[in-house]
């Protein structure tokens, strides 16, 4: 990759030409300052024409302003490089490409630099701050003085018992295993307490979640927050932290891998990988379901989900129009009666009555009609292929065709969809903390992601839990699978090794698994990403948004559509007359991983094999990969004595000073 495909420019065109001036001059000023410095200032001048723009109700330029000077806040906490040229500025985020003589591991410290400044800033949050204390300070619990630095392991004690372990044979090591490092999964849900602290474990969890380098941020969807505990130690000290979240709907990598795009479902008919016939039933079979998943009663005649008609898709398109219009009036109103606001709810005690009320707001009356166009169209187009009578056949005439290439990609999104949502998760956090981080624990708690046991966490998690979207375009209760069958995570830097390199431990080679346990590397990726922007900076967009439009436009209403910050921040960008492609563009491509649960899991969620589904198909237990993990990794590395020597030196409270020493770093960067 090219240098210049870092550097973009930073032309906020709808910023009057006075105070254009007053930025770039501003930027030229801080050109020889220290990192740091600029940071304060950039975020100092921001806070100040937010201010201004309050005292002069509410000017859409100082706020124009304002926000330009906190994203170059923003930019500059990142690593990124801001400089002028020809009096415009640009921005060029930190490459992984090495500059002059750098090693991998610089290049990796260079990129985590940016991270962590972010990081450190939300440590220094005042909010935060008051967090750290209450969790380490000492408090009475059955009759003894606790703090969460109990839960951190006492390195002097391990390093001893490891040592044990490092004199003997390596079958008599792995039997011993299980008295010094045995891992256990906690879910973190609600106000459920550590038993040997009486913190929250969602509070436990936040706590290590703050020792990462990358900014802590809640996300929407399914979230799933794990503890991997030692069960073998006093107090079962934490060994990681893990939170598995919905997978990002559209990562090209991982389709591909899986076979949800149309190149790789060609290539598999042309490599005889599958059958023509059983492909084409499944995509058949894919639009039809599809269809019985939309309420339609109030948008076409039954007749339409057989043979669609022209009438039939401009009703649709009226529908389309009519709903837009009502759902603008609402807007405008600025009324919140027509939010239903069903988050808090218990959706199982949602009649399909109320079901069929929510389906008819105008948000859903616009998504129904607005996902029965491509759907009824990809029908026409298949019937007319023959798919309902020769699917085979029809299925290597329509792959050449432009109707039919659309209809099955319109099939193979559907596909997705159905798998997607509910047996696909991500890894948004993942690994080791102190002390475990130095015994390559990071592939341990990496590891037993793919057992049976946190399938089983996954399934009484979400077995019972009913759709929100899905229910209000039905019109009725919708429960998804909770069958989790493959993981996917993208690694942090995109240069170097990582706790997923390599990670494959073969049943070939450890008896003791029921079948290979492997994280692949799949095509790297690149996509657009807002983690660079602030909540400050969003926050500012917000105002600004609601000062020139009169009304807030952007609303957190579940089913509207991506995140409301992405939305957000890309209004907030138009508004500043910046191209949102240009800043929001990540060219760092990073490296992605998968790893199916179990052999054959990739081939379920496609479905054109053929073969039934087993129900009682089952993965590796923790107990095993455990064992697989220690015999590959963790005793070869307890043969080193610097490796033990260093274990021994570290106490729970160097965590504890990390952490305040980030945060006092940072502290002039809070919010006044």
């Amino acid at each position: 990759m090219k240098k210049n495909d870092y550097k973009k420019a930073f032309a906020p065109s709808k910023l009057p030409a006075a105070q254009l001036d007053m930025l770039v001059s501003a930027v030229k000023s801080q050109a020889e300052e220290d990192f740091y410095d600029v940071a304060i200032y950039y975020r100092t001048l921001a806070r100040k024409h937010a201010l201004n723009a309050t005292k002069e109700s509410a000017n859409s330029d100082q706020l124009r302003l304002a926000v330009c000077y906190s994203m170059l806040a923003d930019f500059t906490e990142q690593g990124w490089s801001i400089t002028v040229q020809d009096n415009r500025i640009y921005v060029e985020q930190p490459s992984i490409e090495r500059k002059n003589d750098e090693t991998e591991v610089q290049v990796k410290n260079r990129i985590r630099k940016g991270f962590e400044a972010v990081s450190n800033r939300q440590l220094a949050d005042p909010t935060n701050r008051e967090f750290m204390r209450r969790m380490e300070a000492r408090r009475d619990f059955e009759g003894k003085a606790v703090s969460v630095l109990d839960v951190i392991d006492n390195g002097t004690e391990l390093a001893q018992e490891l040592e044990k372990l490092a004199t003997k044979e390596v079958d008599a090591a792995l039997d011993g295993l299980g008295a010094v490092i045995c891992p256990e999964l906690v879910e973190c849900r609600g106000d459920t307490k550590c038993p040997y602290t009486g913190y929250r474990l969602q509070d436990i969890w936040r706590y290590f979640r703050h020792t990462w380098s990358l900014e802590y941020k809640l996300l929407p969807g399914r979230t799933l927050r794990l503890l991997v505990r030692n069960a073998a130690r006093p107090n079962k000290p934490v060994i990681g932290i893990v939170l598995l979240a919905s997978p990002t709907a559209n990562l090209q990598s991982r389709d591909k891998w899986i076979g949800w795009t149309f190149d790789e479902l060609v290539s598999g008919l042309i490599e005889g990988r599958w059958s023509a016939d059983n492909v084409g039933r499944k995509l058949f079979e894919a639009i039809k379901s599809a269809i019985k998943q939309i309420r339609t009663d109030d948008l076409v005649p039954r007749s339409a989900l057989n043979y669609p008609k022209s009438e039939h898709f401009f009703a649709l398109d009226q529908a389309v129009h009519n709903a837009l219009r009502d759902r603008a009036r609402d807007l405008a109103a600025k009324s919140t009666d027509y939010l239903v606001d069903i988050r808090g709810l218990d959706k199982l005690k949602i009649t399909n009555e109320q079901w069929k009320e929510l389906s008819e707001t105008s948000l859903f009356r616009k998504k129904r009609a607005e996902q029965l166009i491509p759907l009824l169209k990809a029908l026409g187009a298949m019937k007319r292929y023959g798919f309902d009578k020769h699917p085979g056949a029809a299925l290597y005439e329509a792959v050449v065709e432009k109707d039919g290439k659309q209809a099955v990609q319109t099939a193979l999104s559907e596909i997705k969809k159905v798998h997607l949502a509910s047996e696909v998760a991500d890894l948004s956090v993942c690994g080791a903390v102190a002390p475990y981080n130095t015994l390559i624990c990071g592939k341990l708690v990496t590891s037993v992601m793919a057992s049976e046991e946190v399938r089983e966490i996954y399934k009484r998690r979400y077995g019972k839990q009913v759709s929100e979207i899905s229910s209000q375009i039905k019109g009725r209760r919708v429960q998804r699978s909770s069958d989790l069958k493959l993981l996917t995570t993208t690694a942090l830097y995109g240069v170097g090794s990582n706790q997923y390199s390599s990670l494959i431990l073969r049943a070939s080679k450890h008896p003791e698994l029921k079948c290979d346990l492997i994280w692949k590397k799949i095509d790297s990726s690149t996509g657009f990403t807002v983690t660079h922007i602030s909540d400050e900076t969003v926050q500012l967009m917000r105002t600004l948004g609601t000062q020139e439009y009169g009304r807030r436009r952007i609303n957190s209403v579940f089913g509207e559509g991506s995140s409301p910050r992405t939305r957000q921040i890309r209004e907030g960008l138009n508004l500043l007359g910046i191209n949102d492609s240009e800043l929001l563009e990540q060219p760092n491509r990073k490296k992605v991983y998968g790893c199916e649960m179990f052999p054959g899991a990739k081939d379920q969620l496609l479905g054109f094999d053929g073969v039934e589904v087993s129900a009682d198909v089952r993965s590796n237990s923790v107990a095993a990969i455990t064992r697989g993990w220690a015999k590959r990794w963790l005793l070869q590395r307890i043969q080193s004595q610097r490796v033990l020597d260093g274990l021994a030196d570290f106490r729970p409270a160097h965590v504890s000073e990390a952490l305040k020493s980030r945060a006092d770093k940072f502290a002039e960067l809070r919010p006044d």
